[in-house]
């Protein structure tokens, strides 16, 4: 196999756009109250963003005292969640442009791998993924099958499955174990997924995400000494895995 560089460049700027911005505006879209601006804001003074801190990398790269991850305001430190992202996105984005070469689906592509590690980031810290990103993520695979990465009926089938599955587990295996076993914004997520899905990799899928599932919550429950643990991260992961 032949791999470009200048296809593994361009995806990794493409999804390291799409990690920034989302990490961004998704934490304001999951911190913010009816009625109050959707433009990104620091989390602890409320100041709005500066447009030239919403720029990938050096958005906080060229604050003060960089390398302790400050806040925009710099009255916290560690701030983890936008690097992580950022730099999670521009490698997987990277991966899949030099796998992929600068094609449309491959390009689609890229924009979806960089949305994943901001969907699991948001879910870890505030127990939620935002509705825009389920929609987004699904409208991009709609775009990808018209792009001619995938057959259409096939992941239409794929997503209609994996809704049927989520459903099923809200309503039924939630209710026979009597605690919440996945939220609606999984089920969200499990539709969106199953159309970047084919028939083998639906059951990858299932697999991976139940595996990394039970060990995400195996250490949720130690370090935080709770029973429920997000399971985006283990859905991103798988997805990413998948794609």
């Amino acid at each position: 196999m032949v791999i470009d560089p200048i296809a593994a460049i361009f995806g990794g700027l493409l999804a390291l756009f799409m990690a920034s911005l989302a990490s961004h505006f998704g934490l304001r879209l999951a911190d913010r109250m009816p009625g109050e601006s959707l433009w990104p804001e620091c989390l602890y003074c409320q100041r709005p963003a500066r447009r030239q801190e919403l720029v990938p990398v050096f958005g906080w790269l060229l604050r003060t005292d960089a390398l302790t991850l400050p806040c925009p305001c710099a009255q916290q430190r560690k701030q983890w969640a936008v690097p992580a992202a950022e730099s999670i996105g521009l490698l997987a984005g990277m991966v899949a442009g030099a796998l992929g070469g600068l094609s449309a689906p491959t390009l689609i592509l890229c924009l979806a791998v960089g949305l994943l590690p901001a969907i699991a980031m948001i879910d870890l810290l505030f127990g939620i993924i935002p509705d825009w990103f389920n929609l987004l993520l699904a409208a991009l695979g709609m775009a990808w099958l018209l792009a001619g990465g995938g057959q259409l009926t096939i992941g239409l089938m794929m997503s209609g499955i994996l809704l049927l599955l989520g459903l099923l587990m809200v309503y039924g295996y939630s209710w026979v174990r009597r605690k919440e076993m996945l939220g609606l914004g999984d089920v969200k997520f499990f539709a969106a997924a199953g159309l970047w899905l084919q028939i083998t990799t639906l059951f990858w899928f299932l697999i991976i995400a139940g595996v990394f599932g039970v060990i995400n919550g195996l250490l949720w429950k130690r370090l935080t000494g709770t029973e429920q643990s997000p399971f985006a991260p283990a859905l991103c992961l798988s997805l990413l895995g998948c794609l």
